[in-house]
C-alpha cells in the first residue's frame, strides 16, 4: 500500500535538471497522482528560472519564503511569502530570486510534465 502521508523533510534536494542555482524536492509524483505533480523548489539568491514555457502543462506556484521578481506573459510583479502565480500552458514565465535569502516555493504541474 502506498504512503499517503509522509514527512517531506526526509526527501533530499536535487539540482534542477535545466536551471543552475535551482533545486527541487519532488513530493507528489505522477506515479502517485497521475493528474498532477507537486514539488518544493529552492532558488539561491540571484538565481533565476529564465523565460520558459510548458506547452502541455499549467504551472501554479506558491511562495513560502523569500522574494522574487516574476513575469508571466506580459504581467510582472514582486512576489513574497504567501503570494502565488499561475502560468497557463504555452505562456512564457520567469522567476528571479531578488532577495538575500533562498527562495522557497511549492510548484504544481497539471497535468504532470512529460
Amino acid at each position: 500500500m502506498p504512503d499517503y502521508l509522509f514527512d517531506s523533510t526526509e526527501s533530499e534536494w536535487r539540482p534542477h535538471p535545466r536551471f543552475e542555482g535551482a533545486f527541487v524536492k519532488p513530493l507528489i509524483t505522477s506515479e502517485m497522482n497521475p493528474g498532477l505533480t507537486l514539488s518544493r523548489v529552492k532558488l539561491l539568491p540571484g538565481g533565476e528560472l529564465p523565460p520558459h514555457t510548458h506547452e502541455a502543462s499549467a504551472e501554479t506556484f506558491y511562495i513560502l519564503s523569500g522574494e522574487a521578481h516574476c513575469r508571466i506573459g506580459d504581467e510582472e510583479t514582486t512576489l513574497k511569502a504567501d503570494h502565488c502565480g499561475y502560468a497557463p500552458p504555452g505562456i512564457s514565465h520567469t522567476v528571479h530570486n531578488v532577495g538575500q535569502e533562498d527562495l522557497h516555493a511549492i510548484s504544481i504541474f497539471n497535468p504532470p510534465l512529460r
